[in-house]
């Protein structure tokens, strides 16, 4: 572990003094904990801690351990405070504007997963075996012969043109106060699915050239698309506790012409943790006065295991600036292809954007969905979903205790049906994904999300479908062998 890893945690722990994560009595993590929890050396910590006592963010007390120190007291006692670091130059080097190139491994990767003679747990798909999508497919099926009679009467049907089918967008104006917006239908454009809301809020805030800061490990269509359009890309590492590491923001806003910030504050899509709400307050600062948009990607948030996910952006932004990305992708069915975009400043030029490249969008998906919105199924599905997701996360977190090596690090996730699993620094994530498929076992690299190389010894496995089914629980078993054996091939190479 180099000399700069223990700086670079003493700022994260700094940030969370700062920003009140640690209460002023509260002890901090014990120098075993912290060494476990971040897969470092207990000498990492040591100097780690040491720092932060010379620069009087902790304290340590003798035999009680560490506790926030005067700067920390002093921190939380201001609100107004914000932690002012210095990033070094190999950390603004990290972080510098760059086009990806990751199409090529993107495209390999998602048509693998595609495939049916494998267990697949690489996508991102929900479990669709819930009564309430059933229903949905039954108010699609009755728009579909609406549509038949339709025709065999002479009826010429024509685009449902943008914004989209009006009894839609009224109930998604309802279903958005859940999460504390007010938004009227007329300010809503219906989309195919959040990938093409997100990649309409791209075209309109930023043009090719231009710099999007992201945070890292991020969903890696968002990745393609910003490929795709060929712009720069600012790679923010994600902060413990969710969300972009605000230091990094704050030093790459200062820095470089940034047009746009995109973000998964909500269930991020591959950790599934959700941004603190003091965070995102300091995040709609920093875009305010910078003057950028911020995309908000907000497609998981009703996959909060508690039900009351932290409030989005959007619900806090007072000079119109979020772009607003969600879909019923996650939580209902991937199959429709159906989300929405609340564009702010931007609405006319995202419905252009959307006219002259999709000219409008099949009117029998958006009737169902509305009519199933309208008869008030969403709530009973959303509860009945979370529930199970959590209850499918338990038994995959069991499974993996047993069965996987103690050196293999996975924080449960807030919400939804994914787990981020970071791996032994003998392992490496695209080598486990290559064994597995050739074992008919489906999983996500974790060098798709992003180009840190911390995430190479990462993968993402999908446990939405796990209902502890023979081949699903083989698998998983499965690929815990295949660690053990990496982890034993590095110990017995020749030095």
């Amino acid at each position: 572990m180099s000399s700069f890893y223990y700086k670079k945690l003493a700022d994260q722990l700094a940030r969370q003094l700062s920003d009140g994560v640690y209460a002023a009595d509260e002890k901090l993590p014990s120098i075993r904990e912290l060494s476990l929890k971040q897969n470092v050396s207990k000498g990492t910590v040591v100097r780690c801690y040491e720092y932060l006592e010379d620069n009087n963010w902790v304290e340590a007390r003798e035999k009680s351990g560490f506790f926030p120190g005067p700067k920390a007291r002093t921190a939380q006692n201001n609100p107004d405070h914000q932690i002012k670091t210095e990033p070094s130059e190999e950390q603004l080097a990290a972080i510098r504007p760059r086009i990806l190139d990751n199409r090529s491994l993107g495209l390999e990767i998602v048509r693998a997963a595609g495939k049916k003679d494998q267990v697949l747990l690489g996508t991102a798909n929900p479990c669709v075996n819930f009564p309430g999508v059933k229903r949905l497919y039954q108010l699609l099926k009755r728009e579909v012969t609406h549509e038949e009679k339709a025709l065999s009467e002479g009826y010429i049907s024509h685009y449902q043109t943008p914004p989209g089918a009006e009894k839609l967008r009224r109930q998604l104006s309802k279903l958005m106060t859940k999460r504390e917006l007010n938004i009227r239908p007329d300010e809503t454009i219906i989309t195919n699915g959040a990938q093409s809301a997100v990649s309409l809020a791209l075209q309109a805030v930023s043009h090719e050239g231009d710099i999007v800061l992201v945070e890292s490990p991020c969903f890696y269509g968002i990745l393609q698309c910003l490929e795709a359009f060929e712009r720069q890309v600012v790679e923010i590492p994600q902060a413990e506790t969710g969300g972009p590491d605000l230091g990094l923001v704050a030093a790459a806003l200062e820095k470089w012409p940034v047009r746009a910030i995109l973000v998964q504050p909500t269930i991020n899509n591959p950790t599934g943790r959700s941004m603190e709400p003091g965070h995102r307050q300091q995040l709609i600062t920093l875009a305010n006065r910078y003057d950028i948009a911020v995309i908000e990607d907000d497609i998981s948030a009703d996959l909060d295991y508690r039900g009351n996910a932290p409030s989005p952006l959007k619900a806090i932004d007072t000079q119109n600036r979020v772009l607003y990305c969600s879909s019923i992708s996650k939580t209902i069915t991937p199959k429709l292809r159906l989300g929405w975009l609340v564009a702010g400043r931007w609405q006319e030029r995202c419905q252009h954007l959307q006219f002259v490249s999709k000219m409008g969008l099949p009117a029998h998906t958006q009737n169902a969905l509305g009519t199933w919105l309208e008869a008030g199924y969403m709530q009973r599905h959303l509860r009945l979903i979370r529930r199970r997701y959590l209850q499918r996360q338990q038994l995959f977190e069991k499974i993996v205790t047993m069965s996987w090596p103690e050196s293999v690090r996975y924080q449960p996730a807030d919400g939804g049906f994914l787990a981020w699993i970071r791996l032994p620094e003998s392992c490496d994530g695209m080598a486990l994904y290559q064994q597995a498929l050739r074992e008919k076992i489906n999983i996500t690299p974790g060098a798709l999300f992003g180009s840190d190389p911390a995430n190479r010894h990462h993968i993402r496995v999908n446990f939405g479908l796990y209902q502890e089914q023979p081949e699903y629980r083989s698998a998983i078993i499965r690929l815990g062998q295949l660690i053990h054996e990496m982890i034993d091939a590095e110990g017995s190479a020749p030095l």
